[in-house]
């Protein structure tokens, strides 16, 4: 039986398409193997707490705009068992309605020491960098925590995320988050951030160690900062909070990444709100 040329060509190319996708398949689960094995190892490192180590704390708050739940969000920052910290929550416009938020959080917590910053200050192309450039000249302490509105975290947090400061060698600390999703676009996000960032972020620090950070939580000495060339050196970055964690890697502090897991409520009405979130973080 003769088989036309056509025919024959086919067939060999269906069989490169085939081994190409056992190649794919087999690379993906070579990949998450690893990334299992290295979750094990981050999870199972052991972490030195200095008992007596609870040093005072600016927390930074760039505010735009409203996200879900935007008012408990911040009211856990408000909750923690700290003996000293203060809160600067920061605003661009005198019209955005996070002001609003913000002033029902200094009503509901008097004995805190929270201000609200309104400048409309431009360092750089990164507004959110800019909002926390203008905070920064109301900062108190030594010892900053940034971390979005969108992050909700327990009345042990900042006990538990400043602990790897006391190692003066520690120049950042960083944390993981666990998505919160109501719906059902939500929880589809959910899952792609658990099973490709999440994967990707544990993977990276067991083979090269960590030289990022992730914005769901900073905490960075003001002196580390300033080595870094201050918030103008990353003002006209995208990815902000990457750039915070490599740079002071770069001049030769290390970067840490906390035990301590915070929540991160995600706010997507719609599958193309959850795309447009996908497109800016790719970029």
């Amino acid at each position: 039986m003769e088989i036309s040329a056509s025919a024959f060509l086919t067939n060999i190319n269906l069989q490169v398409i085939d081994v190409l996708i056992v190649i794919l398949c087999l690379s993906a689960i070579l990949f998450y193997c690893y990334s299992i094995y290295s979750a094990v190892v981050t999870f199972g490192e052991s972490h030195i707490y200095a008992p007596n180590f609870y040093p005072p704390i600016t927390i930074l708050k760039p505010i735009c705009g409203l996200d879900r739940d935007i008012y408990e969000n911040l009211a856990t920052f408000c909750r923690q068992e700290y003996s000293t910290y203060q809160i600067i929550f920061s605003v661009r416009s005198p019209q955005d309605p996070g002001i609003d938020v913000v002033k029902q959080i200094i009503q509901d917590f008097p004995r805190l020491d929270i201000q609200l910053i309104v400048c409309d200050r431009i360092i750089g192309t990164n507004l959110k960098v800019s909002n926390l450039a203008n905070a920064l000249s109301f900062a108190k302490y030594e010892i900053l925590v940034i971390a979005d509105s969108d992050i909700r975290v327990g009345e042990d947090y900042l006990q538990r995320v400043v602990q790897p400061l006391h190692n003066k060698n520690v120049g950042v600390v960083t944390c993981l988050y666990r998505s919160v999703a109501p719906g059902w676009v939500e929880k589809l996000e959910a899952v792609g951030t658990a099973c490709d960032f999440h994967a990707g972020a544990i993977t990276s620090k067991q083979l090269e160690g960590m030289k990022f950070a992730l914005g769901s939580t900073i905490v960075i000495r003001q002196e580390v900062l300033k080595a870094i060339g201050g918030f103008e050196a990353i003002a006209d970055y995208l990815a902000d909070d990457f750039q915070l964690g490599y740079l002071t890697a770069k001049v030769g502090y290390k970067v840490m990444l906390s035990d301590y897991i915070v929540e991160h409520v995600l706010f997507a009405n719609t599958l193309i709100d959850s795309i447009q979130h996908q497109v800016r973080w790719l970029r």
